[in-house]
């Protein structure tokens, strides 16, 4: 029988090598025996740890945005004022995205042809949460605001210097700060405090 840390070993070098692999060809482009083959073990073997793609898929999407969650939450959820509850979480947003590619394009390719019990999934389950503080947030920065469309906008002007990079760098000004967490928390900030106007 093997030792339990092999076992813990082996589904670590499971799930890394599934969002590598999922990040760079999507869902339906990997197969369990794909995975198996980059870990190198039999696919037998791999469905000892996970009963189908589906369940290793929601293992690696939780798994990887386990601590980035927690992360979001305390910059959402602080005992500082509002303003900069919301700079902290355009900083840690960006930091995560930056930090973690193979997520951040894992996250793009579900948008892209993701189906809708994993795209519900992603919403309620990975992501419902920190949502929902951030539109909280934003509530007492500016009672009157539409706070899902603003929460949808504000991880947009974050998200998308990443998902734009490969062509940004071609655009006339283009500098390699741009796409740095502390500028893309300037810049965004700069955008939100605008709208909202003087906010304690």
């Amino acid at each position: 029988m093997p030792k339990k840390t092999d076992v813990s070993n082996t589904r670590t070098a499971i799930l890394k090598a599934a969002i590598l692999l999922f990040s760079k060809r999507g869902y339906e482009g990997v197969s369990m025996r794909n995975i198996a083959g980059a870990v190198d073990i039999s696919t037998p073997a791999l469905y000892n740890h996970f009963k189908d793609k589906q369940s290793l898929y929601i293992a690696v999407i939780t798994d990887t945005f386990e601590n980035k969650s927690e992360l979001l939450l305390q910059a959402l959820t602080g005992q500082d004022k509002p303003i900069v509850r919301l700079q902290n979480f355009i900083t840690r947003l960006s930091e995560v995205l930056h930090a973690d590619p193979d997520f951040h394009r894992l996250m793009q390719r579900e948008l892209l042809d993701g189906d809708e019990k994993r795209l519900r999934y992603l919403a309620q389950e990975v992501f419902g949460s920190s949502f929902q503080h951030l539109m909280n947030l934003l509530i007492e920065l500016k009672p009157d605001c539409d706070a899902h469309s603003l929460s949808v906008i504000v991880i947009g002007m974050v998200q998308k210097p990443y998902e734009l990079n490969p062509l940004d760098r071609f655009f006339p000004g283009s500098q390699p700060t741009h796409n740095t967490p502390a500028y893309i928390t300037k810049q965004v900030m700069a955008v939100v405090t605008a709208y909202l106007g003087d906010r304690p």
